[in-house]
């Protein structure tokens, strides 16, 4: 199935009329006694009229933890005239009054911020989230109703031919969040344009080309020092430290990719680290490890360490969120003066449509969408105004002002380049505040940290050109595994899995070890049985259960 390229996906999107009918209103009361209209103030008459029109007005707040905003610099926020200039116009275009909270740029202090701000009662109507962590105590409001209604069906629709909705809807059918989604995994491996040219290699097709390219930089050392770092990588999450890394190289040696996977002899649904090809992965791991390939700190480096590497120009190929190339791409260029601009667009380069691993399978696990997403406060005193303006932001011109500005004054279309696959080329205006995007709404098929490039035809962004690299081979790379499009019961994983955290923990310090060397891959089937003893049984016979259930109820993307 072939979809429209680029941005112009997003031109789908209407305006929702008339969605805030009534809402916001306030009465007012008029104090007691009588009117004296001779001695009124015309003054305080215009206060007064201007004071219920804002009352009138639907304001809503909005954390925006969704990374838009991360880029060098900006972590404060926009010029104060900036920000007012935008919230002016966002209010003219849709009736809503947004206004914005800039966390720290850290995931872990953005995190801490927003549960302060929510467990102190401040008013926070949206912010982006799994939301898994949040519905079953009441901090969100189930978004069904709002999302299945005619004002909102262009952005339903937009979503829906993805499987997108199943990513944020429960085992009943409830809708949770306005999902986030990529059309592939976001790890993927970017590799140095200019340093395989120094080595006089291609972008790598297969893997054996991408090892034989790290060993040549490892040799070569381009960056000088002995401080050259061939491969970056980045840590997963608390419970899962390899997930990341899982999903760039995996898929090259499990058949099923990252994931959870069904077992066709048995009928069950067991973990990726058990699967055939599992231990081979992990010796690779180990192997960089040994000769220097990836960083001795790649499962305890934290993201700005990442991205300071980045931006100096120390890597040579990275294996992490492809925003951390993206955010570093323009502090990276500056930094390498001798970068040949004729011969590469960008620093950092993908293959298309990936690397082909040892088994033949792409090395990436694309999966589509997941449990993350914008979520809406059970708080929220007008849901419906937070719907219109996700709405009304993804409508091109729209989405280009959040992105860059006012058009005509920080931005402005190319005249000589009328081309709708070209995005509608936009030109930048040099000069002037800071604007740090508070208002872009970042709800994924990359559209959050945008590259520019600046040339004759204007504004070419990174994120539009990985879009449009991915999206026709989508229906081709979607993850063999089972976990698209489907949530798991955690309540349940909890109550019928009771060492599941400690499960957890073992397995990812175990792996650990694995990769750097301290405990020996002759032991790997004790490790396995270990598992066994600490209630891995238990973790398959649960998720078993649940996926069973919801094949059922028509959950999930299909093996």
């Amino acid at each position: 199935m072939k979809r429209k390229k680029g941005l112009a996906l997003l031109v789908t999107a209407t305006v929702i009329a008339g969605m805030l009918g009534g809402c916001g209103a306030q009465e007012t009361t008029e104090p007691s006694g009588e009117k004296n209209t001779e001695n009124s103030n015309p003054q305080t008459e215009v206060q007064n009229e201007t004071q219920a029109k804002d009352e009138d007005v639907p304001t809503i707040v909005i954390y925006n933890n969704s990374g838009a905003f991360s880029v060098a610099g900006a972590e404060a926020g926009s010029d104060t005239s900036v920000y007012q200039e935008m919230q002016d116009y966002i209010l003219e275009k849709t009736g809503v009054k947004v206004e914005i909270i800039m966390p720290p740029s850290d995931g872990a202090a953005a995190t801490e911020k927003l549960n302060l701000l929510l467990a102190g009662g401040d008013q926070i109507d949206a912010w982006w989230g799994n939301w898994g962590d949040y519905a079953k105590d009441g901090i969100i409001l189930p978004l069904t109703d709002y999302v299945k209604a005619p004002e909102a069906k262009a952005l339903y629709d937009l979503w829906e031919p993805w499987g997108a909705w199943s990513g944020v809807t429960d085992q009943d059918g409830t809708i949770w969040a306005i999902p986030r989604m990529t059309d592939t995994t976001p790890y993927q491996v970017f590799v140095r344009n200019d340093w395989l040219d120094l080595v006089g290699m291609e972008m790598p097709e297969t893997f054996d080309e991408l090892n034989e390219y790290l060993y040549k930089i490892k040799d070569l050392d381009p960056y000088g020092n002995g401080e050259t770092i061939p491969l970056i990588l980045e840590k997963g999450g608390s419970t899962d430290v390899l997930d990341r890394v899982e999903s760039v190289f995996l898929g090259g040696y499990v058949k099923t990719g990252n994931g959870k996977w069904l077992d066709d002899t048995d009928g069950k649904v067991k973990p990726e680290w058990i699967a055939d090809g599992y231990v081979d992965f992990l010796k690779q791991l180990n192997q960089w490890y040994k000769d220097g390939i990836i960083h001795k700190e790649s499962f305890t480096m934290d993201v700005d360490t990442i991205k300071q590497q980045i931006a100096k120009g120390a890597v040579g190929a990275s294996a992490i969120w492809y925003s951390r190339i993206m955010v570093n791409e323009p502090i990276l260029r500056e930094n390498l003066k001798d970068f040949d601009r004729s011969k590469h667009t960008y620093v950092f380069g993908i293959n298309e449509p990936g690397i082909t691993g040892p088994n033949g399978n792409l090395i990436q696990t694309k999966a589509l969408g997941g449990t993350s997403g914008m979520l809406i406060s059970s708080k929220c005193k007008h849901p419906e105004a937070v719907m219109k303006f996700v709405e009304w932001s993804f409508e091109w011109e729209n989405y280009t002002n959040e992105m860059y500005g006012l058009e005509g004054k920080y931005w402005k279309y190319n005249p000589d380049v009328k081309d709708a696959e070209k995005n509608k080329a936009v030109l930048p205006i040099e000069g002037g505040p800071t604007y740090a995007r508070d208002f872009l709404v970042s709800l994924g098929l990359p559209l959050e940290i945008e590259t520019t490039e600046y040339d004759d035809e204007g504004i070419q962004t990174m994120e539009n050109l990985w879009l449009q690299q991915h999206l026709d081979d989508f229906d081709a790379t979607v993850n063999p595994g089972i976990e698209s499009g489907i949530n798991w019961d955690t309540v349940s994983l909890a109550e019928n899995i009771p060492t599941l955290n400690d499960l957890n923990t073992f397995k990812d310090e175990e792996l650990v070890k694995f990769v750097n060397g301290t405990r020996s891959f002759d032991t790997w089937d004790k490790f396995i049985e270990e598992c066994y003893q600490m209630g891995l049984d238990d973790y398959i016979n649960e998720y078993t259960r649940q996926y069973n259930q919801l094949k059922e109820k028509g959950f999930g993307k299909g093996e």
